[in-house]
């Protein structure tokens, strides 16, 4: 399975496409979007879509892993910007046919680390040790998309998971 992982952002989005189908995770390419703060919101907003949309184009990823929003009462207006980044990003994916899935960052830096508050350089070096490759880990945007996307990777190779979504099919 091919897999692309997104940490959305309005000014920095990574992504990272990780293939599935050996023993090991493979780095098939990483990136960043960026947009500049001055750029008015709705060309943001394209400027972003229009990349994930040229990744998707490009790639083929079979599913997209993007991170949950997340937020707390007093960083309100930045967890709504960010659901605008998300939003454009989950359109490509819908455009394009891929499904979708929401993994909070808490829950992807303790599938690949261990610990669910695991700070930016463990999760760097944690990703970088998944993949076997350290240039992963040269952006933290990067290494947080790839870190979604071994999220995913991890948690729908499970047997635990196979088993519950064969449980509910009954």
């Amino acid at each position: 399975m091919r897999i692309l992982g997104v940490d959305p952002g309005l000014v920095n989005t990574g992504y990272g496409v990780i293939d599935t189908g050996s023993d090991r995770p493979q780095v098939i390419e990483g990136g960043v979007v960026r947009t500049s703060s001055k750029t008015p919101l709705e060309e943001r907003l394209h400027t972003i879509f229009q990349a994930v949309q040229e990744v998707i184009t490009e790639l083929r990823p079979d599913a997209m892993a993007i991170e949950d929003l997340h937020s707390q009462p007093r960083f309100a207006k930045t967890a709504i910007m960010m659901g605008h980044a998300r939003g454009v990003i989950v359109m490509a994916a819908g455009a394009a046919g891929i499904p979708v899935f929401n993994y909070q960052p808490n829950r992807a830096k303790s599938i690949v680390t261990g610990a669910g508050h695991a700070p930016k350089d463990q999760v760097m070096r944690a990703v970088a040790a998944h993949l076997l490759d350290d240039s992963v880990t040269k952006n933290e945007h990067v290494a947080d998309a790839f870190a979604i996307a071994l999220c995913h990777a991890i948690i729908s190779g499970s047997p635990a998971v196979a088993a519950v979504a064969a449980a509910n099919a009954k």
